[in-house]
């Protein structure tokens, strides 16, 4: 039970951290390291994506299933910022074909990272609403059990 509890709150706590450094970026820009931050995204996707499934590890203990599906609201409040990074990035390297950190063309992963940053925002919206869809699930069949 403590191994999926602790689990469960590492891959809460990974996503806020993606999403929060995926929703600061708008504002970050280019730093003196140049596209680093971009970089490090690019890379804790896939990771991010593995904890993404990680958040249905405490489904078997209902009570604490439903206490932390609210961990899924700041997710959620991240979440148009979040997009509004990954467009801005989409828009500079995909349509404008510039680096994300200069004025020369894009080239190597620059032109995958919108698409994957969407991607992983887009599984995580997903099984954050799979953790949500399940209490509410829950709770009807208790509802009717009691009935």
């Amino acid at each position: 039970m403590f191994l999926r509890l602790g689990c469960a709150l590492v891959a809460w706590m990974m996503l806020y951290a993606h999403f929060l450094w995926l929703a600061a970026l708008h504002a970050l820009g280019c730093g003196p390291d140049g596209d680093e931050m971009h970089r490090v995204l690019l890379g804790l996707a896939p990771i991010t994506c593995g904890f993404a499934f990680a958040l249905r590890l405490t489904r078997p203990f209902k009570d604490i299933h439903r206490i932390f599906r609210w961990l899924g609201v700041p997710v959620a409040l991240l979440l148009p910022f979040a997009l509004r990074s990954i467009w801005g990035v989409f828009k500079q390297v995909n349509l404008e074909s510039l680096a994300i950190c200069s004025s020369t063309a894009a080239t190597g992963w620059q032109p995958l990272w919108p698409a994957i940053q969407l991607i992983t925002v887009l599984l995580v919206a997903y099984m954050v609403f799979k953790v949500w869809r399940s209490v509410m699930i829950d709770a009807g069949n208790q509802l009717k059990s009691r009935v």
